[in-house]
């Protein structure tokens, strides 16, 4: 009897949590769905700019210094995503990185925007972007591409007078399997996402239960490229240093302090970074508190004055939907020979953006919510102009407010 009592008690103490967070995701199915979704916009004025010339930008990065933003955005994740599931024939087009420059509203939109022109990439049509780091003091821009053959963290040398940007080196390496988010300790370390240890592709039923479930599978990997950077021909060093349930957007709040987004889970933790007195050790990550967001986080950035940006989707499922539909909703070709359920459904689908900022003084405080802007992928404020941008990951152009 008392083997059956303990036992009980252990399965109860596992599930009960267990069961209790994902009814709190499955509320948000149907608190979120779009025709019930509560619409919230703060910003004094804003602006759906570039509908025309980009679409499907997951990531954005403010460059303060220079008051411009730097795009990835990858109108083939219509027909390739590796993390929802979308794997259509061929011809997939590649992914482009922009250059934005914000700090002058008045300048006309093909002054404000130009095309990065790639140098030595010798993989440029299988160029797939979602999250990417920037260091500034070497003009090194990191890109987690999912290729074709095996992802890989593209390594940039960025001009930005130019407009161009030269390809170093990709970064590969088995535990780095499914790149998402990249946030910089130095010019030689990263913090790597990998949403899942089951990827879509390769086993596509054990990673819709781990998602689905909240399962702590996915990873964050330390990545040293030092012995690449003296010897090409040498490996890079990676190392798991915690994992967690569909880990997404990761970003520094400050030197001790990391912030990493769980999509699954719908909260964000933090962790306190150290190391055990060895420099070239890998950096231990210990968790310290989380909060619990009303969507499904993605990508997180952190502003100047400290507020911390979080951009996500806040129902999964109108998501799901409008991703699958836009191969055949933005090819003129393929809508003209669509039925019309299809052309219906193009006209009437949404996937609704959220978007909200986190002080320690104030708590959440939601920013934007809505559908006009679709897919909110990563939210982004450069707190001295007073500028925002939020990139969508299935949206045409990006959303630029200013207060």
């Amino acid at each position: 009897m008392g083997f059956k009592s303990t036992f009980l008690t252990v399965v109860l103490a596992v599930l009960v949590p267990l069961l209790y967070d994902r009814g709190n995701v499955l509320f948000l199915f149907w608190k979120n769905a779009p025709h019930r979704l509560a619409r919230v916009n703060t910003f004094d004025s804003y602006e759906i700019k570039f509908s025309d010339r980009i679409r499907s930008c997951e990531d954005a990065l403010l460059v303060e210094s220079h008051g411009i933003a730097i795009l990835g955005c990858d109108p083939g994740r219509e027909k390739w995503n590796t993390v929802m599931g979308i794997f259509l024939p061929e011809p997939v087009e590649s992914g482009k990185i922009y250059i934005f420059d914000y700090k002058n509203a008045g300048a006309s939109d093909d002054e404000a925007l130009r095309q990065v022109q790639f140098v030595d990439f010798k993989f440029e049509s299988d160029y797939h972007s979602l999250g990417m780091a920037y260091d500034e003091s070497s003009s090194t821009l990191f890109v987690a591409s999912h290729r074709h053959d095996f992802p890989a963290i593209e390594m940039f040398k960025l001009d930005l007078e130019a407009y161009t940007a030269t390809h170093l080196r990709s970064i590969q390496h088995p535990l780095v399997h499914g790149p998402n988010s990249i946030v910089l300790l130095n010019d030689h370390e990263l913090l790597v996402t990998n949403n899942n240890y089951f990827l879509v592709r390769d086993y596509p039923i054990l990673n819709k239960l781990e998602t689905n479930l909240g399962l702590p599978g996915g990873s964050v990997v330390h990545v040293d490229i030092s012995p690449v950077l003296k010897d090409p021909s040498a490996s890079v060093q990676a190392t798991i240093v915690t994992r967690l349930a569909f880990p997404n957007g990761i970003e520094l709040l400050n030197d001790t302090t990391v912030v990493i987004s769980s999509s699954s889970r719908t909260k964000v933790y933090f962790f306190s970074l150290s190391r055990d007195g060895d420099a070239s050790s890998s950096p231990k990550l210990t968790p310290t508190s989380s909060f619990t967001v009303p969507l499904s986080p993605d990508n997180l950035s952190v502003s100047k004055d400290g507020a911390l940006l979080i951009a996500g989707h806040p129902h999964i499922p109108s998501l799901g939907k409008f991703a699958s539909s836009r191969h055949v909703c933005n090819s003129p070709d393929e809508l003209a020979k669509a039925d019309a359920d299809t052309r219906e459904a193009c006209a009437t689908l949404s996937a609704p953006s959220w978007a909200a900022r986190w002080t320690e003084a104030g708590g959440l405080e939601t920013l934007y919510v809505d559908v006009e802007y679709p897919s909110s992928a990563t939210a982004a404020r450069d707190s001295e102009r007073k500028v925002g941008i939020i990139a969508g990951l299935y949206a045409k152009g990006v959303l630029v407010w200013r207060e």
